[in-house]
């Protein structure tokens, strides 16, 4: 029965799009281009309830001039929201309307 995502599947989602957004800005800012991008999440899950206990991302990029993408990556790891809100364990509300 398809019902579309899970938690785990969006979370992972959230982490390496934000990830990759902030990248591109970054480069943009820095004022060199983005040849290739990809970012592949891994997540640990355990507990019950079910929760994340670590997230870890690998980027395989590559520039359009050849330079090392290091030092963009690095400024991204410092500006992506998602991964830097989970870090610091932003907590969450719940209300009835």
């Amino acid at each position: 029965m398809g019902l579309g995502f899970n938690g785990a599947q969006l979370l992972a989602l959230a982490v390496g799009g934000c990830f990759c957004n902030d990248l591109r800005y970054v480069a943009h800012e820095m004022q060199v281009g983005i040849d290739r991008l990809s970012v592949d999440v891994e997540m640990d899950l355990e507990g019950e309830p079910l929760v994340a206990s670590a997230v870890r991302m690998t980027v395989n990029c590559t520039m359009q001039d050849g330079s090392d993408p290091a030092p963009i990556i690095e400024k991204a790891r410092g500006s992506c929201m998602v991964s830097n809100s989970l870090a610091r364990g932003v907590p969450v509300k719940i209300a009835l309307s």
